[in-house]
Protein backbone atom coordinates (compact mmCIF):
# COMPACT_ATOMS: atom_id res chain seq x y z
CA UNK A 1 0.00 0.00 0.00
CA UNK A 2 1.22 3.47 -0.89
CA UNK A 3 1.27 6.14 1.96
CA UNK A 4 -0.51 9.17 0.46
CA UNK A 5 1.60 12.76 0.55
CA UNK A 6 1.09 16.36 0.58
CA UNK A 7 3.15 19.26 -1.01
CA UNK A 8 4.02 21.43 2.14
CA UNK A 9 2.58 24.92 1.12
CA UNK A 10 5.58 26.53 2.96
CA UNK A 11 8.69 24.55 1.79
CA UNK A 12 7.50 22.49 -0.79
CA UNK A 13 8.61 19.32 0.33
CA UNK A 14 6.26 16.20 0.38
CA UNK A 15 5.33 14.98 3.10
CA UNK A 16 2.91 12.15 4.59
CA UNK A 17 -0.58 13.16 4.60
CA UNK A 18 -1.08 11.60 8.46
CA UNK A 19 1.31 14.97 9.61
CA UNK A 20 -0.89 17.34 7.46
CA UNK A 21 -1.53 20.71 9.67
CA UNK A 22 -4.46 22.74 7.67
CA UNK A 23 -4.26 26.47 8.11
CA UNK A 24 -7.37 28.41 6.65
CA UNK A 25 -7.00 26.63 2.98
CA UNK A 26 -3.00 25.59 3.42
CA UNK A 27 -1.80 22.22 3.73
CA UNK A 28 1.72 22.29 5.77
CA UNK A 29 3.92 20.04 7.61
CA UNK A 30 4.54 20.16 10.99
CA UNK A 31 7.85 21.71 11.16
CA UNK A 32 6.33 24.51 9.23
CA UNK A 33 3.55 25.12 11.40
CA UNK A 34 5.68 24.89 14.27
CA UNK A 35 7.69 27.80 12.74
CA UNK A 36 4.76 29.65 11.06
CA UNK A 37 1.98 29.47 12.91
CA UNK A 38 0.25 29.62 16.28
CA UNK A 39 -3.17 29.00 17.96
CA UNK A 40 -5.35 31.44 19.30
CA UNK A 41 -5.36 31.62 22.79
CA UNK A 42 -9.42 32.16 23.20
CA UNK A 43 -10.52 29.87 20.52
CA UNK A 44 -8.16 27.43 19.80
CA UNK A 45 -7.61 28.33 15.94
CA UNK A 46 -4.41 27.92 14.43
CA UNK A 47 -3.39 31.18 12.48
CA UNK A 48 -0.47 32.49 10.60
CA UNK A 49 2.06 34.19 13.44
CA UNK A 50 2.19 37.20 10.99
CA UNK A 51 -1.75 37.11 11.13
CA UNK A 52 -1.54 37.11 14.47
CA UNK A 53 -3.11 40.32 17.04
CA UNK A 54 -1.58 39.96 20.82
CA UNK A 55 -4.45 42.01 23.31
CA UNK A 56 -3.55 42.02 26.65
CA UNK A 57 -0.43 39.30 27.16
CA UNK A 58 -3.00 36.76 25.01
CA UNK A 59 -2.86 35.55 21.21
CA UNK A 60 -5.58 36.12 18.84
CA UNK A 61 -6.73 35.48 15.64
CA UNK A 62 -8.72 37.82 13.69
CA UNK A 63 -12.53 37.07 14.58
CA UNK A 64 -11.40 36.80 18.42
CA UNK A 65 -9.37 39.81 18.23
CA UNK A 66 -12.70 41.63 17.03
CA UNK A 67 -15.25 40.48 19.27
CA UNK A 68 -12.98 41.44 22.37
CA UNK A 69 -11.75 44.75 20.90
CA UNK A 70 -15.61 45.65 20.42
CA UNK A 71 -16.84 44.59 23.86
Amino acid sequence: METQVFACACCGRLRPLSGRVTVGSNALCWSCAEEHTILCDRCGERVYRREAFRYRDRTLCAPCYEQVNNQ
